[in-house]
C-alpha cells in the first residue's frame, strides 16, 4: 500500500514489463475489468492524436457534455493522462485506485501503460460521463487500449514512427492503426494517401463500418482559414492544426447537434502544451518523428520566423539522423536531458538553450515530447 501519491507514481512509472495484447486481454477477462464505457471515441494515428482529442473534448464540453480523456505521454504531470472535463484525476483518486489494484498489478506484473489503462477504466466507470475519448499509445491493433468497445474510430494520419513495432512500410503501419475499427463502428480520417485510403475503405467494408475520409484545406498563409457548414473560421495555430480541427469538427458533428456558434470560441481558447508553444522568442514543439519535423519546418516558414536556431534531442527508438538531415538548413545543437532513452549529445539542454539564444533571434526546441516537456518545466520555473 502506498501512503503518498508521489510514491504511487514512482512505482507506476518504474513498471516496464511488456506482454502481448492477447495476454493483456486475458487479464481483462480473468479479473472482469469493466470495459463497457458509454460513447467511446478511439483515436489512433502517427501525429496529431493529442490535439485532436483536445479539440473533440473542447467541442463536446461546449455542447454541455461531461467528457473523460485518456492520453499519453503526459506533459506536466502523470495525472493528466486520465482527465475529466480537462481536469486531471486527483491525488486522492489516483492513490485510491492504485492501492485498490495493487494486488492485481503485482500478481500480473503490469506495465505503466497497462496500469494507467486499468485505473482509467475503473475511474471512468465510477462517473456518469457522456463521452470518453481514448488515445492509443502505440499503433492500434495491439495497443492495450484496444480492449475497449468503441462507438467511433478516428485515425489522424499515417507516417513513419515506431517501425520496430509497427512495420517498415506505410501500409504495414496503417494495418496496425486501422485495427481499432470494430464491427459496425464508423471510421473518420484526415489521411490523404490514396493507397492507404483504399486500404482503409476495404477494411471498413469487411467490418461493415462506414468510412468517412475527410478532405483538408491546403494552407499557405498564416493565419489559416477553415470552412465548415458554409462558415469560415480563423486559426492562429500551427498549420497542422487545420487537419486536426477538421477531424474533430466532423466527429463531433456526427455524434451530436454541434452548435456552429461555439466553434470559433473553441479555436480561440485552444491550448495544447509543446505544440509550437511560444515563450517570447522560444518555441517548444514535440516534433518527435519525420512527419512531425516536416510539419514543424512548414510552420516555421509559414510563420516567417527569421534567424532560427534549433535545440534538438530525441529518443533512441527514433530516426534521429533522418530528422537532423531534414533540419540541415538551420543551425542545430544536439542537447542532452535526463532520460535513459535519450540519444542526446554532450551539452546539457540548459547550456544548449543559452548558446543558441546568444547566436539567434528565435529558438525552437524539438525532437521528443519527453525532451520538450522537460525543457518546458525548466522554462516555466526559470
Amino acid at each position: 500500500m502506498f501512503k503518498t501519491v508521489d510514491e504511487a507514481i514512482h512505482f507506476i512509472e518504474s513498471q516496464r514489463a511488456k506482454r502481448s495484447f492477447e495476454d493483456f486481454q486475458k487479464i481483462i477477462e480473468r479479473y472482469q475489468i469493466p470495459i463497457d464505457l458509454k460513447n467511446v471515441i478511439h483515436v489512433a494515428g502517427t501525429n496529431g492524436k493529442g490535439s485532436t482529442v483536445t479539440f473533440i473534448k473542447d467541442l463536446l464540453m461546449k455542447q454541455g457534455y461531461h467528457v473523460g480523456t485518456f492520453t499519453s505521454p503526459y506533459i506536466i504531470k502523470h495525472h493528466e493522462r486520465i482527465s475529466v472535463d480537462g481536469k486531471p484525476i486527483s491525488d486522492d483518486d489516483l492513490l485510491r485506485f492504485i492501492n485498490q489494484l495493487l494486488p492485481l498489478i503485482q500478481q500480473e506484473h503490469l506495465s505503466m501503460f497497462e496500469i494507467d489503462t486499468l485505473i482509467m477504466l475503473y475511474y471512468f466507470n465510477e462517473l456518469d460521463l457522456d463521452y470518453h475519448i481514448i488515445e492509443c499509445g502505440i499503433g492500434g491493433l495491439h495497443d492495450k487500449t484496444n480492449v475497449i468497445k468503441s462507438n467511433v474510430a478516428v485515425i489522424t494520419n499515417i507516417g513513419y514512427d515506431h517501425q520496430f513495432m509497427l512495420g517498415d512500410t506505410l501500409l504495414e503501419i496503417a494495418h496496425h492503426k486501422v485495427g481499432i475499427v470494430k464491427e459496425n463502428v464508423p471510421l473518420f480520417t484526415t489521411e490523404q494517401n490514396k493507397e492507404i485510403l483504399s486500404y482503409f475503405k476495404d477494411y471498413c467494408t469487411k467490418h461493415q463500418s462506414t468510412f468517412y475520409p475527410l478532405q483538408v484545406e491546403k494552407q499557405y498563409q498564416y493565419p489559416y482559414h477553415l470552412h465548415f457548414h458554409q462558415k469560415e473560421y480563423v486559426l492562429h495555430l500551427p498549420t497542422y492544426q487545420v487537419s486536426n480541427l477538421t477531424l474533430a469538427l466532423n466527429v463531433v458533428d456526427y455524434l451530436c447537434d454541434l452548435n456552429d456558434e461555439d466553434i470559433q470560441a473553441v479555436i480561440d481558447d485552444f491550448k495544447w502544451p509543446c505544440r509550437f508553444e511560444q515563450f517570447g522568442h522560444l518555441y517548444l514543439d514535440g516534433a518527435h518523428n519525420i512527419s512531425g519535423i516536416e510539419a514543424l519546418i512548414q510552420t516555421i516558414k509559414e510563420r516567417k520566423l527569421e534567424d532560427v536556431g534549433i535545440v534538438f534531442s530525441a529518443l533512441m527508438d527514433k530516426d534521429c539522423q533522418k530528422m537532423l538531415d531534414m533540419l540541415k538548413e538551420f543551425d542545430v545543437v544536439i542537447a542532452d536531458f535526463d532520460d535513459e532513452r535519450s540519444q542526446g549529445g554532450h551539452i546539457p539542454y540548459q547550456k544548449a538553450i543559452e548558446i543558441m539564444k546568444a547566436k539567434h533571434q528565435n529558438i525552437v526546441v524539438t525532437g521528443s515530447l519527453h525532451f520538450v516537456s522537460t525543457v518546458r518545466k525548466y522554462v516555466i520555473s526559470a
